[in-house]
């Protein structure tokens, strides 16, 4: 016996799940940067929710990155965001 009986209507004419043609942003601009030495490289630790964790892993795994690396470069952001902002105002 089929352990899930799934039923599809016969006049669905996409497939239920399309591939990301899109891409994932997580990672794409480490590709320029050298390789850091792992002295490099400091313990960081601090708290998140739960959902926001979870997603940032799944980002990072399906980008081919180390958290760490998917870290590295939402911290750049965030730190050449609130620069900007400084310049600006």
């Amino acid at each position: 016996m089929a352990r899930h009986n799934f039923e599809t209507p016969d006049d669905v004419t996409e497939p239920p799940l399309t591939p990301n043609t899109g891409g994932v942003r997580v990672g794409a601009d480490l590709v320029g940067r050298r390789p850091r030495k792992a002295s490099d490289w400091k313990s960081f630790s601090s708290y998140l929710p739960e959902d926001l964790q979870r997603r940032f892993r799944s980002e990072c795994m399906l980008a081919g990155i180390e958290v760490r690396q998917g870290l590295d470069e939402a911290v750049r952001a965030w730190l050449e965001t609130r620069q900007a902002g400084k310049s600006a105002g």
